[in-house]
């Protein structure tokens, strides 16, 4: 039997996943939902899929019960969308950031706790290969003790397209909230997701300073109300640290990364994988790579259907999502307030 699936929302990433969908042998999708009738149209006639509309999302619940839905509206909907999934007894994917706030983080984290609902993320790097196989080698001790970790991420000279990433009361912020949170999420799932204390963070906006900014989204620059840059320090309870830095407006350069120092050596996400020390002498690990799936967005919808069916546990736990909400929101209230933060 296949699992019914709906999709929320009919924006850049529903499109994402309703193409991802159709790939999935085991995933029915029986609606989609978003409040433009005309956006879920469009974007099933993209897919080459055909199904239900429904502008509502507790109609959509109530008409066809499905097993699994994608929460793929904006973050300003996530935490409501989520609870009235868990509480119909769908299990759900949600989209990145996870929501608005720590509460509504932790109250997603409680609907799963009293509805016995599947949670995860859409975070696809943790489909890699050779993330997977860093997350072992750090889990059995390679690197030794951790005790620093940088991630940065961004897009080159561009916005993120569509109508909310550039809105702040839609989606929680910017480039640390919409693109470096997949790195981020990446690297302190590697680490083992440690706990975290403190943030101090400070952001920029340079779109509306440039005299010829580059726009990739449905608005004006007078429309942007969120960061374009940010960096942070995080401090975490077992004494190690974290930097983090965002830029939509980079220079052809990598868009993202991430290393971990250890007393052993260092981890990264660039091959060699693995540098070690004898002395003064470093050397390069080699490290056994998984295989690396043709398609991380379908592979993570096959691996969640297959834990809806029983097989194995989601990638995604929900102490490492509101861990990783409670860095982010740390960031934007740190920046804000011009001061560390705890979190």
């Amino acid at each position: 039997m296949t699992v019914k699936t709906s999709v929320i929302g009919a924006g850049a990433m529903g499109r994402v996943h309703l193409r991802s969908l159709k790939q999935v042998a085991d995933a029915d999708v029986v609606a989609v939902v978003d409040p433009l009738e005309a956006a879920a149209q469009s974007a099933l006639a993209e897919a080459e899929l055909e199904t239900a509309v429904f502008t509502d999302v507790p109609a959509m619940l109530e008409s066809v019960r499905p097993e699994y839905v994608i929460v793929a509206s904006p973050p300003r909907y996530h935490a409501e969308h989520t609870l009235a999934a868990f509480y119909a007894d769908a299990h759900v994917l949600c989209e990145k950031p996870l929501a608005m706030s720590v509460d509504e983080a932790q109250a997603i984290e409680a609907g799963a706790g009293e509805t016995g609902r599947l949670f995860t993320m859409g975070f696809q790097m943790r489909q890699e290969g050779s993330k997977r196989a860093l997350r072992r080698f750090v889990a059995d001790g390679g690197l030794g003790e951790i005790y620093h970790s940088r991630v940065w991420g961004g897009h080159i000279m561009a916005y993120p397209w569509g109508r909310f990433h550039h809105r702040k009361e839609e989606s929680l912020g910017g480039v640390m909230a919409a693109t470096v949170v997949h790195p981020l999420d990446a690297l302190y799932w590697i680490l083992g997701a440690p706990e975290p204390v403190t943030v101090s963070a400070s952001y920029f906006r340079r779109l509306d300073r440039m005299p010829s900014p580059p726009i990739h989204f449905e608005g004006t620059p007078a429309d942007v109300t969120v960061e374009d840059f940010a960096h942070a320090h995080v401090r975490f309870a077992d004494d190690s640290s974290m930097s983090v830095e965002g830029n939509w407006l980079f220079h052809p350069r990598r868009q993202h990364g991430f290393e971990i120092n250890g007393v052993l050596g260092i981890v990264q996400d660039v091959e060699p994988y693995v540098e070690l020390e004898n002395g003064e002498e470093v050397f390069a690990h080699d490290l056994e790579l998984g295989e690396e799936p043709a398609d991380r967005t379908v592979a993570e919808h096959e691996e969640f259907v297959a834990a809806i069916r029983g097989e194995g546990a989601p990638i995604v736990s929900l102490r490492e999502a509101v861990g990783v909400q409670r860095i982010l929101c740390g960031i934007y209230e740190s920046a804000e307030l011009g001061k560390e933060v705890m979190v």
